[in-house]
């Protein structure tokens, strides 16, 4: 466990901790001609995102989220021999990340507990800021957190410590003094511990990612952001 005395400030992830993005292979399958597996198409287009984002930190080569996601999708589309235009493709970005985004149940709930307990309640995101205002609008928590950060304001994405620090640096908070919230896969959790922040794995029973070895373990596992509020609700 953290060391949760010291936590005055509580930093979330966005997507796949507050938001589902999986709408991906449905939208493909409805929008692409001729697709035949586009849960594999996909796949390709999330984790070519993710390697783009690190390539991009590593060879200085910074573009905007949603522009990293039109990259990959692209890739992901010619992998298959999916020649489709960009029209297209804009409209399969817009459908999975503004229109199909759903907000998991816990999430506004679960943060009104926490505001009402005395915490600062950020977002630190490789997303767009039109993005993250999107975000935060439909997942009606613009009321609750304080901002909603996003690598753009320094054009370096997660996991790099960068990114952590200067999400300390605009919440006002030493570093050690923030507990980071990410579900998905764990290379943001390994970014947030690796700058000195104290973590919190989401991992969701109907999601259910693997533990991973490669970095250091996360301070706390929850299932739930209820879990994470009880956890915190009663710290003196």
């Amino acid at each position: 466990m953290p060391d949760l005395d010291q936590v005055e400030t509580i930093t979330f992830d966005s997507y796949t901790t507050l938001v589902d993005v999986g709408s991906q292979a449905d939208v493909l399958a409805e929008t692409v001609d001729g697709i035949e597996h586009p849960e594999f198409v996909s796949r390709v287009w999330r984790s070519r995102n993710m390697m783009y984002t690190v390539i991009a930190n590593d060879v200085g080569a910074y573009r905007p989220f949603y522009e990293i996601q039109g990259l990959s999708l692209k890739y992901a589309l010619e992998s298959f021999g999916h020649d489709v235009p960009g029209e297209t493709r804009d409209e399969i970005r817009r459908r999975v990340y503004k229109e199909n985004i759903t907000v998991f149940d816990d999430v506004r709930p679960a943060m009104e507990r926490l505001t009402d307990a005395g915490y600062d309640l950020f977002v630190i995101s490789n997303g767009d800021p039109e993005m993250l205002t999107h975000m935060v609008e439909t997942a009606g928590i613009s009321g609750l957190v304080e901002d909603a950060i996003s690598a753009d304001e320094i054009e370096t994405f997660k996991p790099e410590p960068e990114i952590y620090r200067h999400g300390a640096a605009r919440a006002g908070a030493p570093i050690e003094d923030i507990l980071h919230v990410s579900g998905g896969t764990m290379r943001d959790i390994w970014g947030a511990n690796n700058a000195g922040m104290e973590t919190a794995w989401l991992n969701r029973p109907e999601k259910h990612y693997p533990d991973e070895e490669l970095g250091q373990d996360p301070d706390m596992t929850i299932e739930s952001l209820h879990e994470l509020a009880d956890s915190l609700e009663h710290v003196e």
